[in-house]
C-alpha cells in the first residue's frame, strides 16, 4: 500500500485540507511520503499520526516543540505487531540510509495503546540513523 497526500493529512486528531498547509510544507510532506514508498513494505500500512498543529504537539509531547511533525517532515505508522520495526532496523536496514530516513529507536515507541514507527526526513540532533527520541 502507498500513502497518499490526503491520507498523512488525515492522520492524527486535526484533519488537514490541503489548502491549509503552506507550500513548504506541503512539500516537505511528499517528499516524505515519497520516501517511505520507496521503502518496499509491502504489507498494508496505517499512519498514526503525520503533521501535527503547535496545538496538538503540546498535548502530545510538549517537551519536543522542535518536532519534525510541526513541518510535515515525520510520520507515525502504527505497528501493533512489532513487523514494520523489525523489517527495518534487521531485514532493509539499509533502505532507512538510501531513502535519506531516520528512525526512532522502537524500543521508544510504546506506550498503553500500542507501537509505532516514528519515521523522519530531517536528522536528529544525534545524527544517528536509529536513534533514541
Amino acid at each position: 500500500m502507498k500513502f497518499t497526500l490526503e491520507e498523512v493529512l488525515n492522520a492524527g486528531a486535526h484533519k488537514w485540507k490541503v489548502s491549509e498547509i503552506d507550500l513548504i510544507t506541503k512539500r516537505n510532506l511528499q517528499d516524505l511520503i515519497q520516501k517511505i514508498n520507496s521503502l518496499g513494505y509491502t504489507p498494508p500500512m496505517r499512519a498514526s499520526s503525520c503533521l501535527r498543529s503547535i496545538k496538538d504537539q503540546k498535548r502530545i509531547n510538549p517537551k519536543a516543540m522542535g518536532s519534525s511533525h510541526l513541518y510535515g517532515a515525520a510520520i507515525d505508522i502504527a505497528d501493533p505487531d512489532g513487523k514494520l520495526a523489525k523489517w527495518l532496523t534487521t531485514t532493509n536496514s539499509t533502505g532507512l540510509v538510501y531513502n535519506g530516513l531516520w528512525m526512532e529507536d522502537p524500543n521508544y515507541t510504546k506506550n498503553k495503546n500500542g507501537q509505532w514507527v516514528h519515521l523522519q526526513t530531517y536528522a536528529p540532533r544525534s545524527g544517528k540513523r536509529i536513534f533514541i527520541p
